[in-house]
Parts: C-alpha cells; sequence; structure tokens
C-alpha cells in the first residue's frame, strides 16, 4: 500500500512525515513544490531515506501535477499534507483515490480567511484593506488585527491601533519575499485584509473528525500571547488549559463543532483557534485543516501516549480512530523567538529551571530572522503533573528558559579572517587580544560542545556559495583593517591568496 505526501519547498520535517506513513504500513511518494535551490537537496534528503520523489515545476504544486502521480503511482491509497496551502491539494488527490476526505471548496473557503469569516455567524468583522471604513473606524478608536486573507506563521499580522500601523504591515507586505522565503507562496495572488478584534483568552483544539462526528478533542491555552503591530507571538502553551473554566471549554468546543460543520469539515486533522471573553463567549479565530505545530504533537503524545498524525492517517484510510483514553500528565511549551533581526550565534539556556522533557534547538547559527512572521528560534516542553498543573504552569510561564545570543559585527577592531577552520584553529583564534574574529565558511554552521566553546569570541560568520570567489568576504569586511588571514586548508589556499591581493 502507497500513500501520497504532499510537502512544500523541501521541508525539512518530510524525513519525519516519510518515517510515520511507513510505520503505519504506507510506502510514500512524496511530491514537493520547487525549494529555492531547485531541489538539489531535498532529492539528497530523499535518495538518503530511499523514497521515491518528484518536484513541482514551480513554487505551488498544480492541480494537474498532483493528478498526473495518482495516475502513474500505482497503490496509493490515500494523500496527506501537513502545509496548510497544500490541503486543497491533497483533498483533490483523495477524491480521485476515494479516500475519506473533505471537498476541496470547502477548504479554499477555510484557508481564506476573508471567505470564512463572511461563511460563519460571528461578532468579528473582516473588511478588505481598501474599504474607506477602515480608516475611520481606526481613527475613530477601534482595534483591529491586519492579517493576509491566506497565510500561515503570523506573517504580517499585526494589532493596529493606528492608520501607520496598517501602511507599515502594508509596505512590508508588498516587498514580497525573502531570498530563499519559505512563505513565498503567500505573497502571490493575496491580500491583506482586518479584522475587528475580540478580546479575550486564546486556546487551541486539535480536533480529529470522521464523517461530520469529532472522534477525540485536545485542548491547549495560549497562556502568553504577545500582540505586537508587526506579528503576534504565541510564547506559552498549556495543557490541559489553566485559563478558562469548565463551561467556558465546552462552550468553546461547541463553538469549534459548529462552525466546522457550517464549513463543511467533516473529516480529518482540524487546528481550531478561539477567543473567549470575560462572558464566557467564544468565537473562532481560525481553523487549520492540520494537525498544530509549535510541540503541540509533542504534547499530545506525552499525554496520551499517541500520534495525532497516525489518527489522522486512520481516518484517510477506513481504520478506525481508538478512544482518547486517559491523561496520563499536563504538559507547558515556551516558544522561544530572536526578538532582533541581527545575526545570530547561539541560543543560552536557563539551568535555575526545570529540566525540560523536550528541547529543540531550531536556529543556525548565521541565520538572521526575517521581520513581520514567526521565526522559531527553539521549542521547549515540561511534562506536569496533573494534580499540581495550574502551580507547575504558573512557576514556569514569567522565566524564560532561552535567551539569543547574536553576533557583535564588526566592532572597528582589526579583522582576523579565518576561512573554513577546523577546532584548534578556531580556538587559535578567539585566543587572539584585540581582534574581531569574522568566520567564513561554506557549509552550515551545526552546534556541537566545540562551537559553544568559541561562539562568544566571534564577531561575524560570513557564509560564502563556494571557494571560486571571496566577493562575499569582501563584502562583508569592507573599509575594515585586516590583521591576518588564517586559512589551515588546502581548499582556502586560493581564496587566500585571492583576498590578499585583493586587500593589498
Amino acid at each position: 500500500m502507497r500513500a501520497l505526501l504532499l510537502v512544500r519547498r523541501g521541508a525539512p520535517l518530510t524525513r519525519s512525515h516519510v518515517h510515520t506513513l511507513r510505520r503505519k504500513g504506507f510506502e510514500p511518494f512524496v511530491l514537493s513544490s520547487l525549494p529555492a535551490d531547485g531541489g538539489a537537496q531535498f532529492r539528497r534528503m530523499c535518495a538518503d531515506i530511499e523514497v521515491e520523489h518528484a518536484v513541482s515545476q514551480g513554487v505551488a504544486i498544480t492541480s494537474d501535477e498532483v493528478a498526473a502521480v495518482v495516475k502513474a503511482v500505482d497503490g496509493l491509497v490515500f494523500c496527506l499534507t501537513q502545509a496548510d496551502s497544500l490541503r486543497p491539494l491533497m483533498a483533490e488527490a483523495n477524491r480521485l483515490l476515494g479516500a475519506p476526505d473533505v471537498a476541496p471548496e470547502a477548504l479554499v473557503h477555510t484557508l481564506d480567511k476573508h471567505l470564512m469569516r463572511k461563511a460563519l455567524t460571528t461578532t468579528i468583522e473582516s473588511l478588505r484593506i481598501t474599504d474607506p471604513m477602515l480608516r475611520q473606524r481606526i481613527e475613530a478608536g477601534e482595534t483591529f488585527v491586519v492579517k493576509p486573507r491566506r497565510g500561515v506563521g503570523s506573517l504580517c499580522v499585526g494589532l493596529v491601533r493606528e492608520w501607520a500601523d496598517v501602511e507599515a504591515l502594508q509596505r512590508a507586505f508588498d516587498e514580497g519575499p525573502a531570498d530563499a522565503d519559505m512563505m513565498a507562496e503567500y505573497f502571490a495572488d493575496n491580500e491583506l485584509i482586518a479584522e475587528s478584534f475580540f478580546d479575550g483568552r486564546e486556546i487551541s483544539l486539535e480536533i480529529i473528525r470522521r464523517d461530520g462526528v469529532s472522534a477525540y478533542v485536545v485542548d491547549h491555552d495560549k497562556t502568553l500571547i504577545e500582540f505586537g503591530a508587526d506579528t503576534v507571538l504565541e510564547r506559552g502553551m498549556a495543557s490541559p488549559v489553566t485559563i478558562l473554566d469548565d463551561e467556558e471549554l465546552d462552550r468553546a468546543k461547541t463553538v469549534a463543532q459548529q462552525a466546522m460543520d457550517v464549513l463543511g469539515l467533516t473529516d480529518g486533522g482540524y487546528h481550531v483557534e478561539l477567543r473567549v471573553n470575560a462572558e464566557g463567549t467564544a468565537e473562532i479565530v481560525e481553523i487549520n485543516p492540520r494537525v498544530g505545530g509549535g510541540m503541540v504533537w509533542e504534547s499530545i503524545h506525552l499525554q496520551y501516549g499517541r500520534s495525532i498524525t497516525d489518527d489522522w492517517i486512520d481516518v484517510l484510510s477506513g481504520r478506525p480512530v481508538t478512544p482518547l483514553g486517559e491523561r496520563h500528565c499536563g504538559t507547558y511549551a515556551q516558544l522561544a523567538y530572536p526578538r532582533e533581526q541581527r545575526q545570530l550565534l547561539g541560543v543560552n539556556r536557563n539551568e535555575a529551571m526545570p529540566e525540560p522533557e523536550i528541547y529543540d534547538e531550531l536556529i543556525t547559527p548565521g541565520d538572521v530572522p526575517i521581520a513581520h512572521r514567526e521565526y522559531f528560534g527553539a521549542l521547549v516542553l515540561w511534562r506536569t503533573k496533573l494534580a499540581t498543573h495550574r502551580d507547575e504552569v504558573a512557576a514556569l510561564v514569567p522565566v524564560e528558559y532561552c535567551d539569543f545570543v547574536y553576533s557583535p559585527g564588526l566592532t572597528g577592531r582589526p579583522v582576523l579572517l579565518v576561512l573554513e577552520p577546523d577546532w584548534d584553529t578556531l580556538r587559535a583564534a578567539v585566543a587572539v587580544d584585540g581582534v574581531d574574529v569574522v568566520v567564513c565558511h561554506q557549509g552550515p554552521v551545526v552546534v556541537t560542545p566545540e562551537y559553544d566553546g568559541v561562539r562568544d569570541g566571534l564577531a561575524l560568520l560570513v557564509q560564502v556559495p563556494d571557494w571560486s570567489t571571496v566577493d562575499v568576504v569582501l563584502d562583508a569586511v569592507a573599509g575594515a583593517e585586516i590583521a591576518d588571514i588564517m586559512a589551515p586548508h588546502d581548499v582556502t589556499r586560493q581564496a587566500e591568496a585571492r583576498l590578499r591581493k585583493a586587500l593589498a
């Protein structure tokens, strides 16, 4: 038996999804939208895990490409994706395969936040940015949340109280994607909208549905959520919820079920976000037709000993979904985001806090976070005892586990250039007094104990495409005095000579 797996731009989680499908008894065929490098790294990964695969012609997979794979690959039982933008295509494939899913049109209306809001009975209004009433209402004192009609990861989402906030988000959206931007597809055929702000406590519900009935629901609260004018960040998450009482939670679940019925979301896995005000009234924030990210899967696995992805696969393959069972523990997660658009060198961990169950560091040294979106730096998950869950969460909420370390950049001191160093060379470089150590490297920097030992002595990391040119290095240190160049390997000898000639 086989399954079609759709992924966005060679997504790193492809390897994990392939493993899950194989464990469930399905050999995947992976179809990826076109990665920024043309698919070279994705193809190497697929070769490494020996999975059949293909890459689309563009940054978005087309219906024709999906239909062609469905026709060509024998034994396909269903199609799966964890990417919002690919969910309608997944439904198209499942329609062709006869697998239990929802109508593609229902997903299009759900993912378009403007259309979803119009379909639901809600007090939250959705206005296009071009609506002249929007500016009048903001200038009269109303608060709105600006967001793309289609979007993920808090891309260009902001809480706006002044028209200048709207203009700033529109400028950021109009600038379009960055180089090699995983979110490039969300800047095409899309626009910003504004929703009236519904003040309240925010929760999410993970729901597995079959034939219009929820097989189970798992609740998490957004214990810490930060509303800014340039993005919205969910920073703390507890399960079971600590910010609602049982009656409020039950009402929120009912609102979620009713909204899904209206939208025709009968089958599949869903991440539903709601806000509950002081009077206990619940409103839908958005409905994501896939499993939640940011430690949601891990939280459910820790509490119930099960995989919500496995349960979705059971729905797709016509297998029974076992009852949820007893909750064994609670959880609290911190989602850590770098706050500055400066080059990252690493993460310091707060050893005074309790040891987490899971710590996942996501940055690559040398990365520069992109503004106006979530940029996960690290994810942390603690196990709590059900009897003391609220107290444990209350103690964890105000303390940050992660502190991000940024490169100081060039300080005006002489620069010591280090080209593709080994650890001995790097340790020697950071021991030199009175210089800014600039490390030039081709491949990604991997965090190891050796790296952590020299990290605080680095001024800047410079990644070069290859060593046939030194232009990137020269641009990075333009105008600086060069104290010396260290090039310990043959691969950089010619680069060292070119640099010395250019700097002479």
